[in-house]
């Protein structure tokens, strides 16, 4: 965990808007002593003669923003990566596992059309089947200070959703400890969340319902302990997240809402999406979706 932001993978898409992403991640690069790697795509099925011309000249425009932006030398010299050659997950998906990466930071792109609703796109594939964190940026605060929302999710009492509630706070912390800001947390629950066949006997009748928010509150208890976080920056929201991280985004005044993502390569989330992709396009802050590993 202490090595989530060793080595930053910055997706550009050579638009107006990388500058967002890349103050974003120089900031984060500076704060945390990362080495930066910056990849860009200029796949095209009928390649144009200047390409490479045009690809230079990006180049140096990305060099002199690292050099002028004077990074840390500790994780050695940043990397620039412009490939045409072969699609951008495919040439991501080689870069990976060609470089230790240990987190992919990239400006949320909006969806334009239809047609891009149906086909899956970068952004699709990095919060459904990468294995890595994804930090996305959103315009209106690439450029301030991170005050950080963690949601947890403490249903059930799988090993590996506690790992990841672990993860997620772990990395609140190391990021507000870097501007001396809160970490807020939340949790969500539905009061309804409740078995229809309830326990009965013939003395007792039907056993009272469950008190939904007395039991989170007892599943969070373990988290302020390990974690040393205040009672009064913990919060219970009754509603489904869907719904209710977006208004803490706005009730909290945050910057970044750290999320997790349970359904890794599953076939819905794959074709559907799901909660990590609902709440990246509708949560009016960036993102940054943590990832359960089975």
């Amino acid at each position: 965990m202490k090595h989530t932001f060793r080595h930053l993978l910055v997706v550009l898409q050579n638009q107006a808007d990388d500058e967002q992403v890349l103050t974003r991640a120089i900031s984060l690069a500076k704060q945390h002593q990362s080495k930066l790697t910056l990849f860009c795509s200029w796949y095209k099925k009928q390649p144009q003669p200047d390409l490479a011309q045009q690809a230079a000249h990006y180049r140096r425009q990305l060099l002199q923003q690292i050099s002028e932006a004077r990074l840390p030398a500790e994780r050695g010299a940043s990397k620039i990566i412009i490939d045409w050659q072969q699609p951008a997950r495919q040439a991501i998906d080689q870069l990976l596992q060609q470089q230790s990466i240990s987190l992919i930071i990239k400006q949320q792109q909006p969806k334009r059309s239809m047609l891009s609703w149906l086909i899956p796109d970068i952004e699709h594939y990095l919060i459904s089947s990468c294995e890595l964190p994804v930090w996305l940026v959103k315009p209106s605060t690439a450029a301030t200070e991170l005050s950080i929302l963690a949601c947890l999710d403490v249903d059930g009492s799988a090993r590996q959703q506690h790992q990841l509630n672990d993860t997620i706070l772990s990395i609140g912390e190391q990021l507000v400890q870097q501007h001396s800001k809160q970490l807020h947390v939340l949790n969500c629950y539905q009061a309804d969340d409740y078995s229809m066949s309830l326990p009965y006997d013939s003395n007792h009748g039907f056993a009272p319902l469950p008190d939904i928010q007395q039991q989170h509150t007892a599943k969070l208890s373990p988290y302020l302990t390990a974690h040393q976080l205040a009672a009064d920056t913990v919060h219970l929201s009754e509603g489904l997240p869907d719904d209710e991280i977006p208004k803490a985004v706005q009730n909290y005044q945050c910057q970044l809402a750290i999320i997790g993502n349970s359904h890794l390569n599953s076939i819905s989330s794959m074709l559907f999406g799901d909660t990590a992709h609902y709440l990246s396009r509708h949560t009016p802050c960036d993102v940054l979706i943590i990832k359960q590993l089975n």
